[in-house]
C-alpha cells in the first residue's frame, strides 16, 4: 500500500509546487517509510528520494530547486514497503536509461509472483537493484517497449499480459507522462485538472485543494498518455476482467474517511459509518457505552451508536504522533507502540461499567489485546473493581482468514489469528468478554449501497484470490 501522486502541465505555474507538496501530505497515511519524486522541465529530469516523511524528505533546499527547475511533469510515492528495503535504493520512484532515453516510474500495489518475475527477468541479463515491485514493473515495461519500435503504451500492454497482479502506476519521459491501471482494478487511481494541468493521484482526498477537480477513476486496464504540449491520449490496453477486483480494505480500514474509493459521490467515511449500523442489528449489546478504537474504528462506531441507540464515548485517547501499528514490524515493537499510543479515560469506568469496543479489523490481535489489558490496568488506578468492567468488541469486517497478496501487507498466515481460533478462543486471548464480526452478508449489503459486491477483492476474508500467487516466505 502506497500512494502515488502527481502532473502533467503545458506551462509552469507557481502554485504547482505547493499544491504537489499538498498532495503528498494528503497521501502520508498510505505510506510513511519513504517518499520520493522525479520531476522534468522538459529539458532535463531531477529527481530524490529518501527514508522519511514527506515532510522531512520534501525539505526546504529541494522545493526550492524544485520550483527552480520550473517541472511540467513530476511523479511521487509515498511508500509503505511490502517488497525490498526501506532504504533509499528500495524506495520508488525508480528510473533508468533505455532506448536512448530517461524513464522513471512509481506504482502502488504488489505482484504476487514477485519472486518468480525477478527470476525471469534476471536469467534474461536483467540487473535488479532493489527487488521491489515498482522496478520489476519498470523495466518489464520498458523491454516490452523496445521489442515494439519504442513504443511505451505496447510495452505496458505487454506487462499487463504477462504480469498477474495489482498495481496503479505513473510512468514518465521526459515530456511524457503515463497513467495505468492493471485489469482487474485493484488498487485506486483517480485524475482530474487543477487549473491547466492534469493531476492524479491514488486517493481523491489528494484533490482537496483550491481549483482541483477529479474527472474519473483511471479505468482497470486503461493507459492515459499525456504530454507537456496538452496532449491526451486514452487506450484500453488490455480487456478489463470482469467482475473486476477493487479492493475492499482499502474502504475499510486503508483509504482516509473523507476519500471516495468507490464512487465520486459517497466517501468512505460513510460506508464505515453504514458498517457499523449493519453491525449493532448483528451483534447488539445492551446498557453500554460505544468506545471507538481511534482513529480505524471511529466512524463504524458512530454507526454502531446511532444504530443502537448507545451513548458514544471516547475511552480511548490516540496519541496522532504514534504511527499506524499495522505497518510497524516485529510483534514486541507494535505491542510496544500500543501502549504509547493510547491512553485510557479513567472518569469514563468511574461513569460506565460496560463497553463495546468497535474496530475496523481484527489482524494479529496486538491492539486489541493490550487495549482491553489497558482498560483494566486503567479500572485498578482509578479504584474501580476490574472484574466490574465488561468489554464487548465488535468488528466491522468478516474474520480475516486469508494473507494478501495485492498490497495490503497482512502478515504470515500463521500470524492471522482469526485463520488458527474460531471466535470464543480470539475473545478469551484478547480479555474480551465477548467478540462477533459483521457477516460476509452484512458486508454485501451495505457494499450493495456504493456497487456490485462483486466487483471487489475480499480474498482476505475468503481465502479465495483472483490470480495465482506465491505463498509469503517473508
Amino acid at each position: 500500500m502506497c500512494g502515488i501522486l502527481g502532473y502533467c502541465a503545458p506551462e509552469w505555474d507557481p502554485g504547482l509546487e505547493k499544491f504537489f507538496g499538498l498532495q503528498g501530505f494528503n497521501l502520508q497515511h498510505r505510506g510513511q517509510e519513504n517518499f520520493g519524486c522525479t520531476y522534468s522541465n522538459g529539458h532535463k529530469f531531477s529527481h530524490f528520494k529518501d527514508r522519511g516523511l514527506v515532510s522531512q524528505v520534501f525539505t526546504r533546499e529541494r522545493r526550492d530547486h524544485f520550483s527552480d527547475t520550473r517541472p511540467l511533469i513530476a511523479i511521487a510515492q509515498t511508500r509503505y514497503a511490502t517488497a525490498g528495503g526501506t532504504d533509499a535504493i528500495s524506495a520508488q520512484p525508480h528510473w533508468m536509461t533505455l532506448l536512448d532515453g530517461f524513464y522513471s516510474n512509481a506504482t502502488n500495489g504488489d505482484l504476487p509472483l514477485l519472486e518468480e518475475e525477478i527470476r525471469r527477468l534476471e536469467k534474461a541479463g536483467t540487473v535488479m537493484l532493489s527487488g521491489n515491485d515498482g522496478e520489476v514493473i519498470l523495466k518489464k515495461i520498458l523491454h516490452g517497449a523496445r521489442d515494439q519500435g519504442g513504443d511505451l503504451v505496447a510495452g505496458i500492454r505487454r506487462m499487463m499480459e504477462s504480469t498477474p497482479g495489482a498495481y496503479s502506476g505513473c510512468l514518465m519521459t521526459l515530456t511524457e507522462l503515463y497513467l495505468y491501471r492493471d485489469p482487474h482494478g485493484f488498487r485506486p487511481l483517480y485524475f482530474g485538472k487543477w487549473r491547466d494541468a492534469v493531476v492524479f493521484a491514488s486517493e481523491s482526498c489528494a484533490f482537496h485543494e483550491p481549483d482541483a477537480e477529479i474527472e474519473r477513476e483511471v479505468y482497470p486496464g486503461e493507459v492515459i498518455k499525456l504530454d507537456i504540449h496538452g496532449g491526451r491520449e486514452h487506450f484500453q490496453a488490455v480487456p478489463t476482467h470482469q467482475p473486476r477486483q477493487q479492493c475492499v480494505f482499502e474502504a475499510i480500514y486503508f483509504a482516509r474517511p473523507d476519500s471516495r474509493v468507490f464512487t465520486d459521490s459517497k466517501e468512505v467515511g460513510h460506508f464505515r459509518h453504514l458498517l457499523g449500523r449493519r453491525l449493532a442489528t448483528e451483534h447488539p449489546v445492551s446498557d453500554a457505552a460505544v468506545v471507538p478504537v481511534p482513529d480505524s474504528g471511529r466512524y463504524a462506531a458512530s454507526g454502531y451508536a446511532s444504530e443502537s441507540g448507545l451513548p458514544l464515548r471516547e475511552l480511548l485517547v490516540r496519541n496522532p504522533y504514534i504511527p499506524r501499528t499495522f505497518q510497524i514490524a516485529g510483534q514486541s515493537n507494535r505491542e510496544d507502540l500500543v501502549r504509547l499510543k493510547f491512553t485510557v479515560m479513567q472518569s469514563l469506568l468511574r461513569q460506565y461499567r460496560k463497553f463495546v469496543i468497535v474496530d475496523d479489523s481484527l489482524v494479529r490481535s496486538t491492539t486489541l489485546r493490550s487495549l482491553i489489558g489497558m482498560v483494566r490496568d486503567a479500572a485498578r488506578e482509578a479504584d474501580v473493581d476490574p472484574r466490574s468492567i465488561e468489554v464487548h468488541v465488535r468488528i466491522a469486517s468478516p474474520p480475516i482468514i486469508g494473507c494478501c497478496y495485492y498490497g495490503i501487507d497482512t502478515p504470515e498466515k500463521t500470524e492471522l489469528v482469526a485463520a488458527h481460533q474460531n471466535v470464543e478462543e480470539i475473545a478469551r486471548g484478547i480479555g474480551a468478554d465477548s467478540l462477533a464480526y459483521i457477516s460476509h452478508e452484512g458486508l454485501d449489503t451495505v457494499t450493495r449501497e456504493f456497487g456490485d459486491p462483486g466487483d471487489f477483492c475480499r480474498a482476505c476474508f475468503t481465502g479465495r484470490y483472483p490470480t495465482r500467487y506465491l505463498e509469503r516466505s517473508r
